[in-house]
C-alpha cells in the first residue's frame, strides 16, 4: 500500500530542486523532481521523500482534515486499549 501525505512548502532550493516541507511542525526535504510550477506556501502530496502532485488550496485543506480525523481516531482507539 502507498500512502501520500500533503505538506506546505516552506523554502525551495531551486539550485539543487529540492523543497522543505511542513508535515504539521515535522520538516523534511523533498525533491521537487516530478512537479513543475511549486512555490513557497503552496501543499503538495509528499511519497517516499518526492514531491508528486502540487495540489489546490482546497484539496490539501481537504486532505489535512482527512488526515486530522485519522489520526484522531487512531488515538481513540489506543486510549481505549490501555
Amino acid at each position: 500500500m502507498c500512502i501520500a501525505a500533503p505538506a506546505q512548502i516552506i523554502e525551495i532550493d531551486s539550485e539543487d530542486n529540492i523543497a522543505t516541507v511542513d508535515f504539521g511542525g515535522v520538516r523534511q526535504q523533498v525533491k521537487l523532481d516530478l512537479v513543475d510550477d511549486v512555490e513557497e506556501g503552496k501543499y503538495v502530496l509528499v511519497h517516499s521523500g518526492y514531491a508528486i502532485e502540487v495540489m489546490s488550496d482546497e484539496a490539501a485543506r481537504e486532505s489535512l482534515e482527512a488526515w486530522d480525523e485519522l489520526l484522531k481516531a487512531l488515538e481513540e482507539e489506543d486510549n481505549l486499549e490501555l
